[in-house]
């Protein structure tokens, strides 16, 4: 299961009239877009703070890749980790503005849970397997059983390795 992370955002209004700032998310991508969101609005006191919350709920995993870095003209492969970015801008009633960098890193979701079946002996049994989508596009998940136990070449188990899910 994706974990959403939040954080906060402190704006502070030096001006003796109470704001109502509209600000605006971006994704350096169409890769992450929609995976940092926040409200459409924040309202700042007069001569007070106040906290945007913004909310990261990656959808796919970020992963190491292997970069090219040139220094001193000696050119060197270095292995990071890739993010999803993206940006918080916060156009200021008093004519200036704030503006924020989002960077996030997803490793693999957390398992729901384990299945655990016990079967007879020579007896056939179909397990339904529940599978949550959170998504609205169809995705395809993988399926791994284990046996526990000593290796029997008489046991035998069938079934998909795949399964797609509708939206």
């Amino acid at each position: 299961m994706r974990q959403s992370n939040t954080q906060n955002v402190t704006v502070t209004n030096t001006e003796d009239r109470e704001w109502a700032i509209n600000p605006t998310i971006s994704t350096s991508g169409d890769d992450c877009k929609g995976y940092f969101t926040g409200k459409s609005t924040l309202i700042v006191p007069a001569k007070g703070t106040a906290q945007y919350e913004v909310v990261y709920t990656p959808k796919t995993m970020t992963k190491m890749i292997t970069v090219k870095k040139t220094e001193n003209e000696v050119e060197t492969e270095v292995e990071e980790m890739q993010t999803h970015k993206g940006g918080l801008f916060f156009p200021l009633p008093n004519g200036t503005a704030l503006l924020y960098s989002l960077i996030g890193t997803a490793n693999e979701p957390e398992a729901e849970g384990n299945l655990t079946e016990t079967v007879v002996a020579k007896k056939a049994k179909s397990i339904i397997v529940p599978i949550k989508n959170w998504s609205r596009e169809s995705q395809r998940f993988s399926a791994v059983w284990e046996v526990e136990g000593e290796e029997d070449p008489a046991l035998f188990i069938r079934g998909a390795k795949t399964f797609d899910v509708g939206g």
